[in-house]
């Protein structure tokens, strides 16, 4: 016994970060609340609430999930009484953030506010193609830190040179294939 989604019953979804799904119940019995978790058995622990609305749900409601940038790589649709009446929500798209996830990371090396030279270090997880770009307040673009292929495993130094740039905020991107991270940087005269 599970849910059926568009008449299959244990359905993988496939699900883009930036994309909103609304699940709506056709008679989900209440003593089988529909919701959202990061753990496989469901059950009504570890309830998945970020960019979800209208969860748990049953009867004819509808439950809207706005899949927020940060959303794990995998969440689960489940019973939040009973365990594994569900199945996997498969997340792609872009990752975001500023620390770790997945071996990933975007980290400052200098100080900040900066002058002369802005340091970063980028780790990947294994050698990939990468991009890491630096842009004004106004989303122009003022500079290519790299555009090619990183090493994996360790933390990689890239340095922003400042000098030609006008006291204010900038914004560092890295980017490699679905992650992306973001750091920002105040450059002072």
């Amino acid at each position: 016994m599970g849910y059926a989604i568009d008449g299959v019953q244990g359905a993988t979804l496939t699900l883009q970060r930036g994309q909103t799904y609304t699940f709506r119940m056709v008679n989900v019995s209440g003593v089988h609340p529909f919701y959202l978790t990061a753990n496989a058995a469901g059950g009504g622990s570890a309830a998945y609430t970020t960019g979800v609305t209208g969860a748990p749900a049953s009867g004819t409601a509808t439950v809207t999930f706005a899949v927020p940038a940060s959303a794990p790589n995998e969440l689960w649709y489940q019973c939040a009484n009973h365990a594994f009446m569900g199945f996997r929500l498969n997340i792609t798209g872009t990752l975001s953030g500023e620390g770790d996830a997945g071996g990933y990371a975007l980290r400052p090396l200098s100080a900040n506010p900066g002058r002369g030279e802005v340091r970063v270090s980028v780790t990947l997880p294994a050698a990939a193609e990468a991009t890491v770009e630096a842009f004004a307040a106004d989303g122009r673009r003022v500079a290519v830190l790299h555009d090619g292929t990183l090493a994996g495993g360790s933390a990689q130094a890239l340095a922003l040179d400042t000098r030609g740039l006008a006291s204010g905020v900038y914004v560092l991107r890295a980017r490699s294939g679905a992650w992306e991270a973001r750091q920002t940087v105040t450059v002072i005269r």
